[in-house]
């Protein structure tokens, strides 16, 4: 198998100190859990809402043939926000996401330079990531619906007043242009059975909902 992009002496060379762990580590899950490919939705699908990738990931059918499945994205992130899919993802298993409203990426930028195999573009700035969008729910949000006046989402936006701006009673306005979806607002939002605000992406499973595959 050959990589675009990716050379290939260093990419099988990579790739062999990573699968035995990857291999061993599956295996154990496998025969600890009982679990088989695709027996179970997978928390960081986050079904309609589409999976959150690092900063800096390629386009999803890119990514997941450049991914190799190791642990340096992980192993890199400050926030330790960067979580690893189970083998109850199918072929998702091993490749990274994040999930916003447990813990959220605090830009740090520091998983594109780790990873080996170019999945992961290195960003420079805070403003390059597009890891989705943050998404209003006005019904839920106490500021939108009379029920209380929060703000929690716009203190916490590390691009205050240009990703998320603030209406009457302080009701928040996501600005799509500037947004970068690092789930901050989603992990900080007060609603907490359901968050009033949380990130969209458009990455599905493998040919779900006419995903690309």
């Amino acid at each position: 198998m050959s990589v675009p992009g990716l050379d290939r002496r260093e990419f099988f060379r990579v790739l062999a100190l990573r699968s035995g762990k990857i291999g061993a580590g599956g295996g154990l899950l496998y025969g600890l859990l009982g679990l088989r490919p695709g027996s179970a939705l997978p928390a960081g699908v986050r079904g309609d809402l589409g999976i959150v990738r690092p900063p800096g990931a390629l386009e999803e059918p890119d990514f997941l043939a450049r991914c190799i499945r190791c642990t340096e994205c992980a192993d890199a992130c400050e926030a330790q926000c960067i979580r690893l899919f189970g083998p109850e993802a199918g072929d998702l298993q091993g490749t990274p996401y994040i999930l916003p409203a447990d813990k959220a990426c605090t830009i740090c930028l520091a998983c594109g330079p780790a990873c080996p195999s170019g999945a992961l573009t290195p960003q420079t700035k805070r403003e390059e990531p597009r890891m989705g969008v943050a998404v209003v729910d006005e019904r839920l949000c106490v500021s939108h619906n009379g029920t209380g006046v929060c703000g929690a989402c716009h203190t916490v936006c590390p691009l205050r007043n240009r990703a998320i701006t603030q209406d009457y009673r302080n009701a928040p306005v996501v600005h799509e242009e500037a947004c970068i979806g690092c789930g901050l607002c989603e992990e900080f939002c007060i609603v907490r059975d359901r968050r009033a605000i949380r990130v969209e992406t458009r990455r599905r499973p493998r040919g779900e909902d006419g995903a690309p595959a």
